[in-house]
């Protein structure tokens, strides 16, 4: 006897789940591109990793333990070209060396993989919608039982009105 496909989805559930968050945390909606000033479009968003010296006067903008520093490119001026660094803080423009960058990348929107992303979690949104609302057909209903189900509520929100 072939199983019923809820029941192969509750078996399964797991790999689902688990495929769901690779693909929520394993995919981004941006990739990073090498890329060389002279050919940056002005506005264009970069991360850059720069020579330890510029990286000390800059610190406060550096990101992670590899640090790299997050800005738009604003304008190449030969030597030097001035960018717009960013963090969750603060934002300052400033102009760099061009000899003090020692690795720039371009940050392009992935259409495909938000796409894929949109469309995992939506997939994952429908399925745990069909397997709560289904129910468990086999289960008799007490009709002896007085006690009725109840909607716990998990979260409650409190708006307080004046007065």
């Amino acid at each position: 006897m072939m199983p019923r496909l809820p029941d192969l989805i509750r078996r399964f559930a797991v790999r689902p789940t688990a495929l769901l968050l690779l693909l929520i945390f394993g995919t981004a909606c941006a990739t990073y591109q090498t890329a060389r000033v002279e050919d940056l479009p002005s506005q264009q968003r970069v991360r850059m990793r720069l020579a330890p010296e510029e990286l000390a006067r800059h610190i406060s903008f550096a990101s992670g333990n590899q640090g790299f520093i997050n800005g738009r490119f604003v304008e190449f001026n030969g030597d030097s070209a001035t960018f717009l660094l960013t963090s969750p803080t603060a934002h300052s423009q400033v102009r760099l060396p061009v000899e003090s960058i020692v690795a720039l990348e371009r940050k392009d929107a992935s259409h495909t993989r938000s796409i894929l992303l949109t469309t995992a979690l939506v997939g994952g949104v429908a399925t745990l919608a069909y397997l709560g609302f289904e129910g468990n057909e086999s289960s008799d209903l007490n009709t002896d039982d007085d006690l009725t189900d109840q909607l716990v509520p998990g979260i409650r929100i409190v708006i307080p009105i004046g007065r």
